[in-house]
């Protein structure tokens, strides 16, 4: 008997549900979804936990906030992606 492993990642999960390569977004929305950044002190937060992680100097609790930042940066990427996908379908530059 073999043995099927059903972990799945939350950034598979995402990408299932908002299947990025379908471009089918109005134009209003893929250009709203591209305007979407984290706010500068999200930015100087993580480039500080990636400093700490890379000495090996995170707490737990930073480690948590660090895994948060990265799900949050997928969701964003996925929807950018989605995005992209609905503009080059329209006949526009992403």
């Amino acid at each position: 008997m073999s043995v099927v492993s059903t972990a799945d990642c939350g950034t598979d999960i995402l990408a299932r549900v908002i299947q990025p390569q379908e471009g089918n977004l109005s134009v209003e929305a893929a250009r709203s979804i591209l305007g979407f950044r984290l706010a500068s002190a999200d930015i100087d937060k993580v480039q500080a936990l990636a400093v700490r992680a890379r000495a090996g100097t995170l707490t737990l609790e930073e480690r948590a906030l660090l895994d948060e930042y990265e799900r949050v940066t997928s969701l964003i990427e996925l929807m950018q992606s989605k995005a992209r996908s609905s503009l080059r379908r329209a006949g526009l530059q992403p």
